[in-house]
């Protein structure tokens, strides 16, 4: 029996030889991808050598590391807010106060790396937030409660110092914060609700009695100016009154004389002949017969 030949087919495509070039190239392009690393602005790189922070740190833009055995962790360096959660605490009468309130920081820029190897990325739980409550807890208990609300700047300037000095051995820089609210006691907001109407009400009063006291004044004003022109009236009704006396006693002794006249004229020879003016005692004339 005759032996069948099979026909030698020749495979066509990439010759291995061509795939390994192409998986080193591609492999290449990934090691040169993979040694560039860019920063964000306003953001600082920590380098790590195998999980161990580097001395050195990047600064933002393009940055070159050693691949596979450098990792960067990117860090925020710009102003930023913290909220703080509400925290209790006792003033000095032991009346229950809260308060919240937020923070603006940055990190140090030159020093993110001590404080990414001292505390980590999450720092604001870890150092940030117990610096505060220490704060509230030790600062609140010296004042009184009624002066809590009066001397809220003086507060936020003391845990401005004081947070501050605690902060800054991790390199946190404090730029401002804010009391953004204090609470007290139900039963002690019910007090003060109480004492504001109270105070409301005598101020009310207060404003009533002014008023009738101006109303008062007024009033004393008024009669005043009445009593001055009833005395003026008077003083003149009372001028004329005495002119009008001085003018009727004149005539009432001219009337009298001649009511003790008998009519008889004097006897005497060479005595005179009395002379009456009738004119002045009434402004009549006699007739003539």
């Amino acid at each position: 029996m005759a032996e069948r030949t099979l026909p030698d087919f020749e495979l066509k495509g990439p010759k291995p030889r061509s795939i390994g070039i192409l998986i080193i190239l591609f492999l290449l392009i990934l090691l040169i991808w993979s040694s560039f690393v860019i920063v964000p602005a306003g953001n600082r790189g920590v380098v790590l050598w195998w999980g161990s922070v580097e001395k050195r740190v990047m600064e933002e833009g393009l940055n070159f590391k050693v691949p596979i055995a450098e990792r960067v962790i990117k860090m925020d360096v710009r102003v930023q807010p913290h909220p703080f959660k509400e925290i209790d605490a006792a003033s000095k009468e032991y009346q229950m106060v809260k308060l919240t309130g937020m923070m603006n920081f940055h990190i140090d820029p030159a020093y993110v790396n001590i404080l990414y190897q001292k505390v980590g990325h999450d720092f604001a739980n870890k150092v940030i937030d117990p610096a505060f409550n220490d704060f509230v807890k030790e600062v609140v208990p010296n004042y009184p409660i009624t002066e809590i609300l009066p001397k809220r700047e003086e507060i936020r300037k003391r845990a401005m110092s004081k947070l501050g000095d605690n902060l800054a051995r991790y390199h946190i820089i404090v730029d401002d914060i804010y009391i953004s609210n204090i609470r007290f006691s139900s039963e002690y907001e019910k007090a003060i609700e109480a004492k504001q109407v109270a105070q409301q009400q005598v101020e009310t009063q207060r404003q009533v009695l002014a008023q009738r006291e101006i109303e008062a004044q007024q009033k004393i004003a008024t009669a005043k100016g009445e009593a001055e022109s009833i005395l003026v009236v008077a003083q003149g009704q009372a001028k004329a009154n005495d002119a009008l006396a001085r003018s009727i006693s004149a005539i009432l002794v001219e009337y009298k004389a001649i009511e003790k006249w008998n009519g008889a004229l004097p006897q005497v020879s060479g005595g005179a002949v009395p002379f009456i003016d009738i004119g002045k005692m009434g402004g009549a004339t006699p007739g003539k017969k």
